[in-house]
């Protein structure tokens, strides 16, 4: 006799208690507003607070059951992601100040930010700087150095290599400050006589509690000495990598008086463009999804001096290094000349919006008030929050909830009109003008946001966004054999290169849309694209190499690339098997007339892959003190910000 399987709970209260009692922590230290922490304890040392996830957990709070019992702390995470809006960015993350120094070597040192890796080799003059995560994605995204000094004497022209000469360097670390300097004693043959120019200072400075670091660049020049014309310059190397995610390909510049700067890297060359008195200048990744995409930020201390920006092609389309000239025009003895740039990195944004993007860094460089760090990157393509913005309205709109949530109703649905129209203005725009520009999962819930709205107003004008979206999802549908002479279809990550897979949360996500878009458009080619999707849904026995478990039994996308190659994208991760749960469910409990048949048909696979879902989410439970924890995954230790509200949305038929 078999052992008896408890069924899983459907009540959503005891996964909301869990997000509240255990999730909802201080946004600041010691502070008193609070939203979801990505995980309950710090993560490998960090406390993270991601807009997308709490928005996730918004989508499953706006439940009139949820709001009703823990009006306060729902009301609160909805205030946080509020606070992550300005203008038509939703920034990605905040996190508690950290600054740790993690390695040291002679000057070559490693130190841990709350939202960076800075490393430095200061006896070579490089500094590099990455966003910081904990999926693997950590990476050098930008390298200081390549510096040099410009100027004339007695009529000559002279160039001095900066990193060459360089006599010393220190490491200045006090928390939650650190500043990391190398010196050069620079010397030049004039006329068979050699000649001491000065020195030259460069010095990289971070803070724990912001994004921003100064990089400032210092020439002493001796009295004994006159030099005439001198540049001296903020220099960027080693900006691209063909085999890998740091590719630039565009400078941007905002220039008084003068339309922006725009050069995109082409052919191999050297080009000095011309943005005297540019006050923000960026190095930014055009060729990549915007919620990805790369970008260095530089706002200059006096841009007044900024004279050029010299730019090297090495790989055609790419970026190599980049220089920012600062000029210092007349003559020069015994004097100190200085230039200063304040930069942060992102990894997801607008960039040819140059005179926003300018305005928004100068404001936060400039004011930098914040007692945390904040990414300035753009959120995942908006979906998550769109969806939760659509839900809100939706769900808080009805009789017998608390006086607040009527004005969280409204200010949702302003939110949510205000960001549908950003979306399609930067990311469904460009896309339709042939930039890889958008990711599909997000898309998918742009999809099911337009349809909840259309449920909640009754807007003609939401049906007709709907339409229009549900068909650029179809854009990233790909159709491939199936196993049973039929075609099966799968659905992209994205159309940008190295990003065209189908992983099961794309496929899940896609599969859900369209759902909740053939129902309310009432559409048979939806429903025919939902059909092959499904097919592309096999069980799966896969290698595993998590946990020390070898073989993995579950539901994953299978099917062969455009080169006959096989590929299997399988569900270790509960918040991918929740989407996929959640697809089901929800056609499942659809009347509509133009899914029954896809129902019928697919009813023998969906229960087969339903049992395996929620048998894996069965193993993922934890109960704690009145509340039930979903875990990443069931070999894994802990579960965080995203998996509980999708998996609870799952398993509760928020669809």
């Amino acid at each position: 006799m078999g052992r008896e399987k408890r069924s899983l709970p459907r009540d959503p209260e005891p996964y909301a208690a869990f997000i509240l009692h255990h999730l909802l922590q201080p946004v600041t230290p010691g502070g008193v507003s609070r939203a979801a922490a990505e995980t309950e304890q710090p993560l490998d040392g960090d406390r993270w607070f991601w807009a997308d996830d709490n928005a996730k957990i918004l989508e499953f709070l706006a439940h009139p059951a949820i709001w009703q019992r823990w009006p306060a702390e729902c009301a609160e995470i909805f205030g946080f992601l509020e606070s992550l809006c300005e203008g038509d960015f939703i920034f990605r993350r905040t996190a508690y100040p950290r600054l740790e120094q993690v390695a040291d070597a002679d000057g070559r040192a490693q130190f841990r930010h709350g939202l960076l890796d800075i490393e430095a080799d200061l006896p070579r003059g490089i500094v590099s700087v990455g966003m910081r995560f904990h999926d693997g994605r950590t990476a050098r995204n930008v390298t200081l150095t390549g510096n040099y000094v410009q100027f004339r004497f007695r009529g000559e022209n002279y160039v001095l290599d900066a990193e060459e000469s360089i006599t010393e360097s220190e490491i200045a670390f006090h928390a939650p400050e650190l500043r990391l300097i190398h010196r050069s004693v620079l010397h030049f043959e004039a006329r068979g006589q050699r000649v001491r120019l000065g020195t030259l200072t460069y010095t990289y400075r971070f803070d724990a509690a912001s994004t921003f670091f100064g990089v400032t660049a210092e020439l002493a020049i001796d009295p004994g000495t006159e030099v005439e014309d001198v540049v001296l310059t903020i220099g960027h190397d080693d900006l691209s990598d063909p085999g890998a995610a740091r590719r630039y390909t565009h400078i941007f510049a905002e220039r008084l008086a003068l339309p922006r700067l725009g050069f995109a890297a082409e052919a191999q060359a050297t080009r000095t463009l011309p943005c005297g008195g540019a006050r923000y200048w960026s190095i930014a990744q055009l060729r990549e999804m915007k919620g990805f995409a790369l970008a260095v930020h530089s706002i200059p201390e006096t841009p007044e001096r900024l004279s050029g920006i010299v730019a090297v092609v090495r790989d055609t389309g790419l970026l190599h290094y980049v220089v920012g000239h600062y000029a210092f025009q007349g003559r020069h003895t015994g004097t100190t000349l200085r230039a200063a740039e304040r930069k942060t990195i992102t990894s997801g944004g607008f960039y040819e919006r140059v005179a926003d993007c300018g305005a928004l860094l100068r404001r936060h460089a400039a004011s930098d008030a914040r007692a945390v760090p904040l990414d300035l990157s753009i959120s995942y393509d908006y979906g998550a929050e769109l969806m939760a913005f659509a839900r809100c309205h939706r769900a808080l709109s009805q009789p017998g909830l608390p006086a607040e949530a009527a004005g969280i109703a409204a200010r949702s649905r302003a939110l949510f009109d205000h960001f549908h129209t950003a979306y399609a203005a930067n990311l469904l725009a460009p896309h339709r003008a042939g930039e890889a520009a958008i990711f599909s999962r997000p898309l998918a819930f742009v999809v099911l946001s337009l349809a909840e709205m259309w449920r909640a107003t009754g807007e003609e004008r939401y049906r007709t966004e709907l339409r229009g979206t549900a068909s650029v999802l179809l854009e990233f549908e790909r159709r491939v054999p199936g196993l049973a002479d039929q075609e099966d279809s799968i659905f992209l990550m994205a159309q940008a290169e190295g990003s065209r897979h189908a992983f099961l949360d794309c496929q899940a996500a896609a599969l859900l849309a369209l759902v909740q878009a053939a129902e309310v458009l009432e559409d048979a080619e939806l429903a025919e694209a939902l059909e092959r999707g499904l097919g592309a849904l096999h069980l799966a026995t896969v290698r595993n190499e998590f946990a020390g478990v070898s073989k993995l039994d579950t539901v994953a996308v299978v099917y062969q690339d455009t080169n006959g190659e096989a590929r299997c994208f399988n569900g270790l991760w509960n918040f991918s098997i929740a989407l996929a749960l959640r697809a089901i469910g929800t056609l499942r409990r659809s009347e509509a007339a133009v899914l029954a048949p896809v129902r019928d048909r697919q009813a023998g696979r969906l229960d087969m892959l339903e049992v395996v879902m929620e048998q894996q989410l069965r193993r993922s439970l934890r109960e704690r003190e009145g509340s039930l924890e979903i875990l990443t995954s069931f070999l894994s230790g802990e579960g965080n910000s995203e998996t509980q509200p999708w998996v609870a949305l799952a398993l509760t038929g928020g669809g």
